[in-house]
């Protein structure tokens, strides 16, 4: 028997938030992923989540196939992520960072500064971003790592997108605690999946009693405040909780929505938008 999930053409877009990736021991041992009719655009988020759907079964020991977009430019940007390790890859100027696998702090702050120099010194037209997505990788998976630890470690991309406007898009996550778990160690009063998250992104919130972290959001939120932006836009999906803040004008907005699905873990999306 094989368990067989098809993208459709516009699976990779809307944050890459769209289809299902269950993370299920009881599916059968083989699996195909068919990305056949995948067109672009690819969000990094819809990377990140393919390509931990596809380690995740296969150190289970199942069999996964993935078949690539037929579409020429939708492949090559599907194999410039890195969505299928085992896939193949080529040159894709976009990716910014491919689909990378991290577990060690050492890891996070080599890709962080590496992104940043990319930035920088090879894209002027999204170069003012550098900081704030040295900060958002360097930050947001460091607590990655230091709170979702699991078999896997955890897992970023970053992309340029430059329709409709240009930006940087980054897509973190983690098969760890969660956030709301994590953070209810210390308040176990929030309840609410999606509060608890919200809560997690103000400043000095931790669910340790360190009293040098919970600087992790507050951090990069900051950063978005600092950099000549249009907007950021941060969204945070953790067991059944969603939440997004968006930056805009030196103001910051919340909002908490249920999520459609419980989800294992962390999923962080941080879109950057450029003047």
């Amino acid at each position: 028997m094989v368990w067989v999930k098809e993208i459709g053409t516009r699976g990779g877009s809307d944050g890459g938030w769209r289809d299902d990736f269950p993370l299920d021991h009881d599916l059968p041992k083989s699996i195909e992923v068919d990305c056949g009719r995948l067109r672009l655009p690819i969000h990094p988020m819809f990377a990140v989540r393919l390509r931990v759907f596809v380690d995740w079964h296969r150190d289970q020991e199942r069999d996964v196939v993935v078949t690539p977009p037929t579409d020429p430019a939708t492949r090559e940007v599907f194999e410039g992520m890195q969505i299928d390790p085992g896939g193949g890859s080529v040159l894709e100027d976009d990716a910014i960072m491919p689909v990378t696998r991290l577990n060690e702090f050492r890891e996070v702050e080599e890709v962080a500064e590496q992104t940043r120099e990319i930035l920088e010194y090879q894209l002027p037209d999204v170069s003012p971003l550098g900081e704030a997505t040295f900060m958002a990788i360097s930050e947001l998976c460091g607590n990655a790592i230091d709170h979702g630890r699991n078999s896997l470690g955890a897992y970023a991309a970053v992309r340029r997108i430059t329709q409709p406007r240009r930006q940087v898009s980054i897509a973190i996550s983690d098969l760890g605690i969660g956030v709301p778990e994590h953070i209810r160690q210390r308040y176990p009063e929030w309840s609410d999946d999606g509060w608890a998250i919200a809560h997690a992104t103000e400043d000095r919130v931790t669910g340790t009693d360190d009293p040098h972290r919970g600087i992790g959001f507050s951090a990069v939120l900051e950063a978005a405040l600092t950099t000549s932006l249009h907007a950021a836009r941060m969204d945070l999906l953790s067991a059944s909780g969603f939440c997004r803040v968006q930056m805009a004008q030196e103001k910051r907005k919340v909002e908490v929505f249920p999520a459609a699905r419980f989800r294992r873990g962390t999923w962080i999306t941080y879109d950057l938008i450029s003047v």
